[in-house]
């Protein structure tokens, strides 16, 4: 006898994409967006040239073109395959003191 189990949803709440956030949200960041793992990022970009596609890019290695579901489930499956998201490095500003502020 075959019995076929149903895959459960998961009770985790899913992972928003960084582009379907805005300015103000949360944990917006400005494209490319950049997915890494180890020695090895992908990034992640508007085309602009389609309105609703992305351009998906391994290393060094050729540009894909992707539709928009296609970029959410491939970032979601990247996501589940280990690769984080990088957050922009802040810049950090020198405290310069003033001579004002010695004497």
């Amino acid at each position: 006898m075959v019995c076929n189990y149903l895959k459960m949803p998961s009770k985790k709440k899913p992972v928003q994409v960084p582009w379907d956030l805005k300015v103000g949200d949360d944990n917006y960041l400005k494209e490319p967006w950049i997915l890494k793992k180890g020695k090895e990022f992908i990034t992640i970009e508007t085309n602009n040239n389609t309105r609703g596609n992305f351009y998906l890019q391994k290393d060094n290695e050729k540009r894909l073109s992707l539709s928009a579901l296609q970029a959410k489930l491939t970032y979601h499956q990247l996501i589940e395959f280990g690769y984080k998201l990088q957050k922009p490095k802040k810049k950090r500003l020198k405290a310069q003191s003033s001579p004002e502020e010695s004497s």
